[in-house]
Protein backbone atom coordinates (compact mmCIF):
# COMPACT_ATOMS: atom_id res chain seq x y z
CA UNK A 1 0.00 0.00 0.00
CA UNK A 2 1.00 3.44 -0.50
CA UNK A 3 3.52 5.17 2.01
CA UNK A 4 1.66 1.44 4.25
CA UNK A 5 -1.52 3.29 4.40
CA UNK A 6 -4.36 0.81 4.37
CA UNK A 7 -7.79 2.72 4.10
CA UNK A 8 -10.91 1.67 5.70
CA UNK A 9 -12.60 -0.06 3.15
CA UNK A 10 -16.81 -0.80 3.46
CA UNK A 11 -17.85 -4.01 1.94
CA UNK A 12 -21.78 -3.76 0.83
CA UNK A 13 -23.47 -6.74 0.42
CA UNK A 14 -27.35 -6.69 -0.26
CA UNK A 15 -29.60 -9.53 0.72
CA UNK A 16 -33.09 -10.56 -0.37
CA UNK A 17 -33.53 -14.69 0.12
CA UNK A 18 -30.23 -16.14 -0.65
CA UNK A 19 -29.98 -18.11 2.40
CA UNK A 20 -28.36 -20.87 0.72
CA UNK A 21 -25.66 -18.67 -0.67
CA UNK A 22 -25.40 -16.27 2.24
CA UNK A 23 -22.87 -17.86 4.14
CA UNK A 24 -20.39 -19.11 1.34
CA UNK A 25 -20.83 -15.37 0.34
CA UNK A 26 -19.96 -13.96 3.85
CA UNK A 27 -17.31 -16.52 4.81
CA UNK A 28 -15.42 -15.91 1.39
CA UNK A 29 -15.75 -11.77 2.35
CA UNK A 30 -14.55 -12.64 6.04
CA UNK A 31 -11.15 -14.57 4.36
CA UNK A 32 -10.23 -11.20 2.45
CA UNK A 33 -6.35 -10.41 2.98
CA UNK A 34 -7.21 -6.88 3.28
CA UNK A 35 -8.60 -6.88 6.81
CA UNK A 36 -9.13 -3.17 7.49
CA UNK A 37 -13.05 -3.15 6.58
CA UNK A 38 -16.69 -3.11 7.49
CA UNK A 39 -18.82 -5.27 5.97
CA UNK A 40 -22.72 -4.02 5.54
CA UNK A 41 -25.28 -6.54 5.66
CA UNK A 42 -29.07 -4.95 3.97
CA UNK A 43 -31.48 -7.27 4.34
CA UNK A 44 -34.13 -6.15 2.06
CA UNK A 45 -37.26 -7.57 3.21
CA UNK A 46 -36.28 -11.25 3.04
CA UNK A 47 -38.98 -13.73 3.81
CA UNK A 48 -36.60 -16.99 3.90
CA UNK A 49 -33.79 -17.45 6.94
CA UNK A 50 -31.69 -14.70 5.03
CA UNK A 51 -32.38 -13.08 8.44
CA UNK A 52 -31.54 -15.11 10.96
CA UNK A 53 -27.95 -16.08 9.46
CA UNK A 54 -27.13 -11.93 9.08
CA UNK A 55 -27.32 -11.88 12.91
CA UNK A 56 -25.60 -15.17 13.35
CA UNK A 57 -22.36 -13.60 11.71
CA UNK A 58 -23.06 -10.04 13.23
CA UNK A 59 -22.87 -11.52 16.44
CA UNK A 60 -19.46 -12.99 15.70
CA UNK A 61 -17.46 -10.12 14.40
CA UNK A 62 -17.50 -7.11 15.23
CA UNK A 63 -16.66 -5.86 11.38
CA UNK A 64 -20.33 -6.51 10.75
CA UNK A 65 -23.55 -4.39 10.54
CA UNK A 66 -26.68 -5.05 9.56
CA UNK A 67 -29.59 -3.24 8.50
CA UNK A 68 -33.17 -4.47 7.68
CA UNK A 69 -36.09 -2.93 6.03
CA UNK A 70 -38.93 -3.32 3.83
CA UNK A 71 -38.60 -5.48 0.22
CA UNK A 72 -37.55 -1.65 -2.06
CA UNK A 73 -35.63 -3.26 -4.81
CA UNK A 74 -31.85 -2.93 -5.34
CA UNK A 75 -30.95 0.58 -5.62
CA UNK A 76 -33.08 1.63 -2.24
CA UNK A 77 -30.92 -1.04 -0.65
CA UNK A 78 -28.00 0.47 -1.78
CA UNK A 79 -28.62 3.90 -0.80
CA UNK A 80 -29.64 2.49 2.71
CA UNK A 81 -26.38 0.57 3.03
CA UNK A 82 -24.27 3.33 2.00
CA UNK A 83 -26.09 5.57 5.07
CA UNK A 84 -23.92 3.22 7.35
CA UNK A 85 -20.42 3.22 5.27
CA UNK A 86 -17.12 5.04 7.21
CA UNK A 87 -15.02 3.70 4.10
CA UNK A 88 -12.60 5.62 1.89
CA UNK A 89 -14.13 3.24 -0.49
CA UNK A 90 -16.75 0.96 -0.81
CA UNK A 91 -16.78 -2.64 -2.52
CA UNK A 92 -20.00 -4.06 -3.47
CA UNK A 93 -20.75 -8.10 -3.31
CA UNK A 94 -23.95 -10.00 -4.63
CA UNK A 95 -24.93 -12.12 -1.82
CA UNK A 96 -25.23 -15.36 -3.93
CA UNK A 97 -21.86 -14.56 -5.02
CA UNK A 98 -18.35 -15.24 -3.60
CA UNK A 99 -14.80 -13.83 -4.37
CA UNK A 100 -11.60 -15.35 -3.78
CA UNK A 101 -9.09 -13.94 -0.85
CA UNK A 102 -7.16 -11.46 -3.07
CA UNK A 103 -9.88 -9.43 -4.32
CA UNK A 104 -10.00 -6.47 -1.80
CA UNK A 105 -6.15 -6.31 -1.34
CA UNK A 106 -5.45 -6.33 -5.40
CA UNK A 107 -8.56 -3.31 -6.08
CA UNK A 108 -7.13 -1.54 -2.88
CA UNK A 109 -3.50 -0.95 -3.87
CA UNK A 110 -4.71 -0.22 -7.96
CA UNK A 111 -6.72 2.89 -6.47
CA UNK A 112 -3.75 3.88 -4.43
CA UNK A 113 -0.98 3.32 -7.13
CA UNK A 114 -2.62 4.60 -9.69
CA UNK A 115 -4.56 7.17 -8.28
CA UNK A 116 -7.55 6.65 -10.13
CA UNK A 117 -11.20 6.88 -9.10
CA UNK A 118 -12.17 3.24 -10.17
CA UNK A 119 -11.19 0.32 -10.37
CA UNK A 120 -12.53 -2.70 -12.48
CA UNK A 121 -11.73 -6.54 -12.69
CA UNK A 122 -12.89 -9.34 -14.55
CA UNK A 123 -15.37 -12.05 -13.06
CA UNK A 124 -15.63 -15.83 -13.14
CA UNK A 125 -19.54 -16.88 -14.31
CA UNK A 126 -20.28 -20.01 -12.02
CA UNK A 127 -23.05 -21.78 -13.65
CA UNK A 128 -24.27 -25.27 -12.52
CA UNK A 129 -22.12 -27.20 -14.59
CA UNK A 130 -19.60 -24.78 -16.13
CA UNK A 131 -17.77 -21.93 -15.75
CA UNK A 132 -17.12 -19.13 -18.07
CA UNK A 133 -14.83 -16.05 -17.74
CA UNK A 134 -16.26 -12.46 -18.26
CA UNK A 135 -13.61 -9.71 -19.09
CA UNK A 136 -13.69 -6.04 -19.33
CA UNK A 137 -13.05 -5.75 -23.74
CA UNK A 138 -10.89 -2.46 -22.73
CA UNK A 139 -7.96 -3.43 -22.56
CA UNK A 140 -5.79 -3.48 -18.28
CA UNK A 141 -4.93 -0.07 -18.24
CA UNK A 142 -5.20 3.74 -16.82
CA UNK A 143 -7.86 5.63 -18.93
CA UNK A 144 -9.37 9.08 -18.62
CA UNK A 145 -12.70 8.49 -19.37
CA UNK A 146 -13.47 10.97 -22.30
CA UNK A 147 -11.11 8.26 -24.00
CA UNK A 148 -13.01 5.43 -23.65
CA UNK A 149 -16.29 6.78 -23.29
CA UNK A 150 -17.63 5.60 -26.58
CA UNK A 151 -16.52 2.52 -25.98
CA UNK A 152 -17.79 1.60 -22.62
CA UNK A 153 -21.45 0.12 -23.28
CA UNK A 154 -19.88 -1.41 -26.97
CA UNK A 155 -15.90 -2.18 -27.61
CA UNK A 156 -15.47 -0.92 -30.90
CA UNK A 157 -18.97 -1.19 -31.83
CA UNK A 158 -18.58 -5.38 -31.30
CA UNK A 159 -21.37 -6.74 -28.65
CA UNK A 160 -18.62 -6.75 -26.11
CA UNK A 161 -19.16 -4.86 -22.99
CA UNK A 162 -16.39 -2.06 -22.84
CA UNK A 163 -16.90 -2.20 -18.99
CA UNK A 164 -18.06 -4.98 -17.42
CA UNK A 165 -21.62 -3.81 -16.56
CA UNK A 166 -22.01 -5.21 -13.28
CA UNK A 167 -21.45 -2.59 -10.26
CA UNK A 168 -19.53 -5.91 -8.16
CA UNK A 169 -15.97 -6.41 -9.49
CA UNK A 170 -15.11 -2.44 -8.94
CA UNK A 171 -14.10 -0.40 -6.31
CA UNK A 172 -15.58 2.82 -5.68
CA UNK A 173 -14.76 6.59 -3.43
CA UNK A 174 -17.41 6.41 -0.91
CA UNK A 175 -18.24 10.22 -1.59
CA UNK A 176 -18.63 9.75 -5.93
CA UNK A 177 -21.09 6.86 -5.05
CA UNK A 178 -22.86 8.85 -2.66
CA UNK A 179 -23.27 11.75 -5.26
CA UNK A 180 -24.07 9.24 -8.19
CA UNK A 181 -26.94 7.40 -6.40
CA UNK A 182 -28.67 10.24 -4.80
CA UNK A 183 -29.14 10.84 -8.37
CA UNK A 184 -30.67 7.44 -9.57
CA UNK A 185 -34.24 6.55 -9.00
CA UNK A 186 -35.15 3.38 -6.59
CA UNK A 187 -37.59 2.79 -9.44
CA UNK A 188 -34.98 1.46 -11.65
CA UNK A 189 -34.92 -2.05 -10.32
CA UNK A 190 -33.63 -3.47 -14.22
CA UNK A 191 -30.01 -3.04 -15.01
CA UNK A 192 -29.41 -0.78 -12.48
CA UNK A 193 -26.06 -1.97 -12.03
CA UNK A 194 -25.19 -0.22 -15.47
CA UNK A 195 -27.26 2.52 -14.03
CA UNK A 196 -24.71 2.94 -10.99
CA UNK A 197 -21.43 1.94 -13.49
CA UNK A 198 -21.84 4.44 -16.64
CA UNK A 199 -23.05 7.22 -14.23
CA UNK A 200 -19.89 6.89 -12.47
CA UNK A 201 -17.70 6.78 -15.03
CA UNK A 202 -18.60 9.88 -16.81
CA UNK A 203 -17.72 11.81 -14.15
CA UNK A 204 -14.67 13.02 -15.83
CA UNK A 205 -12.56 10.72 -13.89
CA UNK A 206 -9.54 8.20 -14.33
CA UNK A 207 -10.41 4.43 -14.71
CA UNK A 208 -8.51 1.68 -13.87
CA UNK A 209 -8.92 -1.93 -15.71
CA UNK A 210 -6.93 -5.10 -14.14
CA UNK A 211 -6.33 -7.93 -15.64
CA UNK A 212 -7.00 -9.54 -12.57
CA UNK A 213 -9.85 -11.87 -11.30
CA UNK A 214 -10.61 -12.56 -8.43
CA UNK A 215 -15.08 -12.23 -8.58
CA UNK A 216 -17.47 -15.40 -9.20
CA UNK A 217 -20.76 -14.34 -10.19
CA UNK A 218 -23.04 -17.08 -10.10
CA UNK A 219 -25.65 -17.88 -12.24
CA UNK A 220 -28.22 -20.05 -10.66
CA UNK A 221 -31.93 -20.89 -11.75
CA UNK A 222 -34.43 -18.95 -9.36
CA UNK A 223 -32.46 -15.65 -9.35
CA UNK A 224 -33.66 -12.30 -10.68
CA UNK A 225 -31.79 -12.65 -14.03
CA UNK A 226 -33.26 -15.83 -14.64
CA UNK A 227 -36.93 -15.58 -13.72
CA UNK A 228 -39.78 -14.54 -15.75
CA UNK A 229 -40.92 -11.16 -14.89
CA UNK A 230 -43.87 -10.22 -16.79
CA UNK A 231 -42.67 -6.31 -15.95
CA UNK A 232 -39.53 -6.64 -17.61
CA UNK A 233 -39.89 -4.35 -20.52
CA UNK A 234 -41.76 -1.96 -17.86
CA UNK A 235 -38.18 -2.02 -15.54
CA UNK A 236 -36.25 -1.70 -18.46
CA UNK A 237 -38.28 1.16 -19.73
CA UNK A 238 -37.18 3.28 -16.14
CA UNK A 239 -33.35 2.10 -17.56
CA UNK A 240 -33.92 3.73 -21.06
CA UNK A 241 -35.06 6.80 -19.33
CA UNK A 242 -32.28 7.24 -17.23
CA UNK A 243 -29.98 6.49 -19.78
CA UNK A 244 -30.91 8.14 -21.80
CA UNK A 245 -31.07 11.63 -20.04
CA UNK A 246 -27.50 10.56 -18.76
CA UNK A 247 -26.25 10.21 -22.95
CA UNK A 248 -28.09 13.30 -23.70
CA UNK A 249 -25.69 15.37 -21.64
CA UNK A 250 -22.60 13.78 -23.12
CA UNK A 251 -19.96 14.98 -26.04
CA UNK A 252 -20.51 11.83 -27.79
CA UNK A 253 -24.42 11.58 -27.20
CA UNK A 254 -25.11 10.50 -30.95
CA UNK A 255 -22.78 7.64 -30.32
CA UNK A 256 -23.94 6.57 -27.24
CA UNK A 257 -27.56 6.50 -28.24
CA UNK A 258 -27.10 4.43 -31.14
CA UNK A 259 -26.02 2.04 -28.59
CA UNK A 260 -28.62 2.56 -26.27
CA UNK A 261 -30.72 1.60 -28.93
CA UNK A 262 -29.00 -1.83 -30.09
CA UNK A 263 -28.63 -2.50 -26.24
CA UNK A 264 -32.58 -2.34 -26.22
CA UNK A 265 -33.38 -3.82 -29.09
CA UNK A 266 -31.32 -6.85 -27.90
CA UNK A 267 -33.38 -6.52 -24.83
CA UNK A 268 -36.53 -6.55 -26.12
CA UNK A 269 -35.78 -9.54 -28.06
CA UNK A 270 -34.74 -11.57 -24.85
CA UNK A 271 -37.92 -10.06 -23.23
CA UNK A 272 -40.16 -11.83 -26.01
CA UNK A 273 -38.24 -15.01 -26.22
CA UNK A 274 -37.88 -15.49 -22.31
CA UNK A 275 -38.55 -13.26 -19.42
CA UNK A 276 -42.60 -12.59 -20.48
CA UNK A 277 -43.83 -16.04 -20.28
CA UNK A 278 -44.92 -15.72 -23.93
CA UNK A 279 -43.23 -18.91 -25.35
CA UNK A 280 -42.29 -22.72 -24.05
CA UNK A 281 -38.63 -24.19 -24.32
CA UNK A 282 -37.00 -24.23 -27.38
CA UNK A 283 -39.98 -22.90 -29.37
CA UNK A 284 -38.51 -18.87 -29.68
CA UNK A 285 -40.91 -16.34 -31.51
CA UNK A 286 -37.29 -14.34 -32.84
CA UNK A 287 -34.59 -16.77 -33.93
CA UNK A 288 -31.27 -13.89 -34.48
CA UNK A 289 -28.91 -15.09 -37.27
CA UNK A 290 -25.50 -15.96 -36.56
CA UNK A 291 -23.62 -13.41 -37.76
CA UNK A 292 -20.01 -13.75 -39.96
CA UNK A 293 -16.92 -11.57 -37.80
CA UNK A 294 -16.13 -10.05 -40.88
CA UNK A 295 -12.68 -9.99 -39.71
CA UNK A 296 -11.80 -13.85 -40.74
CA UNK A 297 -12.94 -12.40 -44.46
CA UNK A 298 -10.00 -10.36 -46.31
CA UNK A 299 -10.87 -7.76 -48.46
CA UNK A 300 -9.08 -9.55 -51.45
CA UNK A 301 -11.17 -11.82 -53.73
CA UNK A 302 -11.25 -15.24 -52.58
CA UNK A 303 -12.15 -18.47 -53.33
CA UNK A 304 -13.76 -20.09 -49.79
CA UNK A 305 -14.53 -23.56 -48.82
CA UNK A 306 -16.90 -22.75 -45.74
CA UNK A 307 -17.29 -26.04 -43.38
CA UNK A 308 -20.57 -26.46 -41.26
CA UNK A 309 -23.97 -26.97 -42.19
CA UNK A 310 -25.65 -26.45 -38.92
CA UNK A 311 -27.62 -23.30 -37.81
CA UNK A 312 -24.01 -21.45 -37.69
CA UNK A 313 -23.32 -22.61 -41.47
CA UNK A 314 -26.85 -22.01 -42.73
CA UNK A 315 -26.51 -18.17 -41.44
CA UNK A 316 -22.79 -17.78 -42.95
CA UNK A 317 -23.72 -19.55 -46.58
CA UNK A 318 -27.00 -16.68 -47.06
CA UNK A 319 -24.30 -14.11 -45.70
CA UNK A 320 -21.42 -15.21 -48.03
CA UNK A 321 -23.83 -15.84 -51.06
CA UNK A 322 -24.31 -11.77 -51.56
CA UNK A 323 -20.61 -11.13 -50.88
CA UNK A 324 -19.45 -9.92 -53.98
CA UNK A 325 -15.77 -10.66 -53.08
CA UNK A 326 -16.35 -14.15 -51.61
CA UNK A 327 -16.55 -16.86 -54.36
CA UNK A 328 -18.10 -20.09 -52.62
CA UNK A 329 -16.58 -22.92 -54.34
CA UNK A 330 -18.14 -25.41 -51.62
CA UNK A 331 -20.02 -25.77 -48.61
CA UNK A 332 -18.91 -28.84 -47.10
CA UNK A 333 -19.96 -31.07 -43.65
CA UNK A 334 -19.32 -34.50 -42.18
CA UNK A 335 -22.97 -35.49 -41.84
CA UNK A 336 -23.61 -33.78 -45.62
CA UNK A 337 -25.66 -36.63 -46.56
CA UNK A 338 -28.41 -35.41 -43.49
CA UNK A 339 -28.13 -31.86 -45.24
CA UNK A 340 -28.24 -33.19 -48.92
CA UNK A 341 -31.25 -35.58 -48.27
CA UNK A 342 -33.03 -31.32 -47.11
CA UNK A 343 -32.38 -29.90 -50.07
CA UNK A 344 -29.37 -28.27 -49.15
CA UNK A 345 -26.25 -28.69 -52.06
CA UNK A 346 -23.81 -29.74 -49.07
CA UNK A 347 -20.92 -32.05 -50.04
CA UNK A 348 -18.61 -34.76 -48.36
CA UNK A 349 -15.09 -33.31 -46.92
CA UNK A 350 -13.57 -35.72 -49.32
CA UNK A 351 -14.39 -33.14 -51.97
CA UNK A 352 -11.82 -30.39 -50.19
CA UNK A 353 -8.38 -31.88 -51.62
CA UNK A 354 -10.18 -31.93 -55.07
CA UNK A 355 -11.36 -28.18 -55.09
CA UNK A 356 -9.07 -24.94 -55.82
CA UNK A 357 -9.18 -22.75 -52.97
CA UNK A 358 -8.02 -19.85 -50.98
CA UNK A 359 -9.39 -20.62 -47.23
CA UNK A 360 -11.55 -23.04 -45.13
CA UNK A 361 -14.18 -21.22 -43.19
CA UNK A 362 -15.35 -23.01 -40.16
CA UNK A 363 -18.77 -22.48 -39.31
CA UNK A 364 -18.89 -23.22 -35.64
CA UNK A 365 -20.34 -21.46 -32.58
CA UNK A 366 -17.36 -23.05 -29.95
CA UNK A 367 -13.68 -22.55 -30.02
CA UNK A 368 -13.14 -25.90 -29.14
CA UNK A 369 -15.06 -27.99 -31.69
CA UNK A 370 -13.08 -25.64 -34.25
CA UNK A 371 -9.70 -26.83 -32.30
CA UNK A 372 -11.09 -30.49 -33.50
CA UNK A 373 -12.04 -29.79 -36.86
CA UNK A 374 -8.77 -27.69 -37.37
CA UNK A 375 -6.61 -30.66 -36.44
CA UNK A 376 -8.38 -33.34 -38.44
CA UNK A 377 -8.28 -30.75 -41.57
CA UNK A 378 -4.51 -30.73 -41.10
CA UNK A 379 -4.08 -34.57 -40.77
CA UNK A 380 -6.02 -34.74 -43.82
CA UNK A 381 -2.57 -32.46 -45.57
CA UNK A 382 -4.69 -28.97 -45.67
CA UNK A 383 -2.41 -26.11 -44.35
CA UNK A 384 -2.69 -24.24 -41.36
CA UNK A 385 -3.16 -21.02 -42.48
CA UNK A 386 -5.64 -21.49 -44.83
CA UNK A 387 -8.55 -22.60 -42.17
CA UNK A 388 -10.46 -19.89 -40.36
CA UNK A 389 -12.39 -19.79 -37.50
CA UNK A 390 -15.91 -18.26 -38.75
CA UNK A 391 -16.85 -16.82 -34.52
CA UNK A 392 -20.03 -15.58 -34.61
CA UNK A 393 -20.21 -11.77 -33.85
CA UNK A 394 -23.16 -10.36 -33.00
CA UNK A 395 -22.46 -6.80 -35.49
CA UNK A 396 -24.49 -6.94 -39.22
CA UNK A 397 -22.20 -8.72 -41.28
CA UNK A 398 -20.92 -6.41 -44.18
CA UNK A 399 -18.65 -7.89 -47.04
CA UNK A 400 -14.95 -5.70 -48.00
CA UNK A 401 -15.16 -4.37 -51.36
Amino acid sequence: MRDGVRPLVSVMVPIYNTQEFLPRCLDSILRQTYTNMEIILVNDGSTDDSLPICKGYAAKDARIRLISQTNQGIIAAKKAGLKLCHGKYVMFVDSDDWIEPELLETMVRAMQECDCSLVCTNVYMDMENDMIVKRNAIPAGIYATDQIAKDLFYYQDTDRYGILPYSVAKLYPRETLKDVLEHISNEIRYAEDKAIVFSFVFQNSNVCFLDDMYYHYCIRKGSACQSENQDYLVELTSFYKYAKKLFDGHEMREHLLWQLGKYLLQETRHAINSKLGLVVADKPIYTEPYQLDPSTILSQQKNLILYGAGNVGADYHRQLSDCMNIQLCAWVDKNYKKYQANGLDVQSIECIPETEYDIILVAVKKQSIFQEIKSELMSMGIAEETILWGRPYGAPFECGM
